[in-house]
């Protein structure tokens, strides 16, 4: 037998052998060779781990493309008077729900209410006008939910938030979850060393500094700085989600535009909500300025209806950086130009005026339906137009 236990494995004394030496050094001979053998498997194990972890982060490394970021936009508009249709509160705060969660489904970027009709009596002994009360309930179901206390107090208008279902968007982030932007809340306390300011980002003690010196009470979107973009889609990838990585008590940060997380780094980062007064305006107050060469302006507008053409026979959009796409109401989009003073005609505000459930079996589809239908019939055909 070799003196080396790793080598082979010792020889079992006779059964004759009555000598409890002999037996006590087989034992321990024994004990050595097993716990050899197991080290020198657990080394090659280990060492093919390494040499598979090597691997992938060479081969992520090497097969990594620039983060590309996203510079066109998605719009839709609708009037108001859809909450009408509804026949009490609970039923209008599920109707604006379910249109906020088509918008962040579909990757909208702004949402559009105005007024196609002049009726201003109340509703149900509703106090609130129907545009008002659709945009405070999309404003509420847009923003995170540990910043809507600091956003939205106790209030008539949300008395039934609780019936929306959740967006659970991007920015909705949870406190486990690896970061790189979040919405947050500047706090009135100071740093210690007196410089920029705190930001309450939804992870408990861990707060964010800022290197400006904001009032208190404004919402801002912060970027952390002690890691680079390529370090947080590196880390993404391998870590998991379900574990802490919030730990530290103050992350640095800066403030970025609401937009930054969408051109940087591709991140729908959910909708902006704003009230136009007609339709008109709907189209010509564009808010999205790509700088001087490119003024603000929807270069695809797109109007529904069931007397506009079939979806089916467009074969491609024209080549676009922001589009539109507006809905209309119980009366559709007729009711809306025919309140508009300057007689303005939806060949001249829309670059197509399409029907995009044709034979349908219903009289009427009601305008949740159809922005559901419309964004799945048109989603393909829209982003092979974009220009990104």
């Amino acid at each position: 037998m070799s003196d080396d236990p790793s080598i082979s494995r010792p020889v079992r004394p006779a059964n004759s052998a009555v000598n409890s030496t002999d037996w006590r050094r087989y034992k321990e001979q024994l004990r050595a060779w097993k716990n050899a053998r197991l080290r020198k498997q657990l080394d090659a194990e280990q060492v093919e781990t390494f040499e598979q972890e090597t691997t992938t982060t060479t081969t992520s490394k090497s097969t990594s493309q620039p983060i590309k970021g996203r510079s066109y936009t998605l719009s839709i508009a609708l009037p108001a008077s859809i909450l009408r249709n509804a026949q009490s509160n609970e039923l209008r705060t599920y109707l604006a729900g379910q249109i906020g969660r088509a918008a962040c489904v579909f990757n909208i970027d702004e949402i559009i209410v105005f007024n196609d009709d002049e009726t201003v009596e109340e509703v149900d002994n509703n106090p609130f006008s129907a545009s008002e009360q659709l945009i405070r309930l999309l404003e509420y179901l847009e923003c995170p939910q540990y910043l809507r206390k600091q956003f939205f107090p106790r209030q008539k208008l949300l008395e039934y938030a609780g019936l929306l279902n959740p967006l659970d968007a991007p920015h909705h982030l949870r406190t486990n979850e690896f970061w790189l932007y979040r919405e947050g809340v500047t706090l009135p306390l100071r740093p210690a060393d007196g410089k920029g300011s705190w930001v309450d980002v939804g992870l408990y003690e861990t707060k964010v500094q800022i290197d400006k010196r904001l009032q208190q009470g404004l919402r801002v979107t912060v970027r952390r700085t002690d890691i680079t973009p390529e370090e947080y889609f590196q880390t993404k990838e391998l870590s998991n989600d379900t574990q802490q990585t919030n730990k530290k008590k103050r992350i640095p940060g800066e403030i970025v535009s609401p937009s930054t997380p969408r051109l940087e780094s591709a991140f729908y980062w959910g909708y902006q909500v704003r009230k136009a007064e007609t339709i008109r305006t709907v189209v010509e107050d564009c808010p999205f300025d790509d700088g001087d060469s490119h003024p603000a302006k929807y270069d695809l507008v797109i109007g529904t209806s069931e007397r506009g053409t079939s979806y089916d026979k467009i074969t491609e959009f024209p080549r676009f950086r922001h589009a539109l796409i507006v809905f209309g109401g119980l009366q559709g989009l007729e009711k809306a130009f025919a309140q508009e003073e300057d007689s303005v005609t939806a060949e001249q505000l829309f670059h197509f005026y399409l029907n995009t459930c044709p034979q349908q079996g219903s009289r009427t589809i009601r305008t949740e339906e159809a922005i559901l239908i419309t964004l799945s019939c048109l989603r393909d055909k829209l982003l092979t137009a974009v220009i990104n």
